[in-house]
């Protein structure tokens, strides 16, 4: 059986994991596997939010997102806020534009819905 997010998980690698500095750069990351990546993690929900808001929208991605993904997550403090997310170190935060643009890139090719 075909994987649906075969070609969002290709178009990421190319835009996103091509710089990933956890991937890339640093040697002390654990994020240089497939499994570690928090992009790959939850590539289901970020396809599905941006398929939701549609291109030249990233704002209101952005939101879905955070509403979507980040309670599951589990990096909030009791107060709602996450360290990792407001100390930069959220890969899937960081590179959160790259993945919008590679998914829509996606969407609106010769496949695209």
């Amino acid at each position: 059986m075909d994987d649906p997010l075969q070609r969002y998980r290709e178009a990421i690698a190319k835009q996103v994991h091509a710089i990933c500095w956890d991937r890339n750069l640093n040697p002390e990351s654990t994020v240089d596997t497939e499994a570690a990546c928090r992009i790959e993690r939850f590539l289901p929900h970020l396809v599905e939010a941006a398929k939701m808001v549609g291109p030249n929208k990233f704002a209101e991605f952005e939101a879905v997102v955070v509403e979507a993904v980040c309670p599951s997550c589990g990096g909030r403090d009791a107060h709602g806020v996450c360290q990792t997310r407001e100390a930069a170190e959220c890969c899937l935060y960081r590179y959160l534009p790259l993945a919008y643009e590679a998914i829509c890139g996606v969407e609106s090719g010769p496949a695209g819905l």
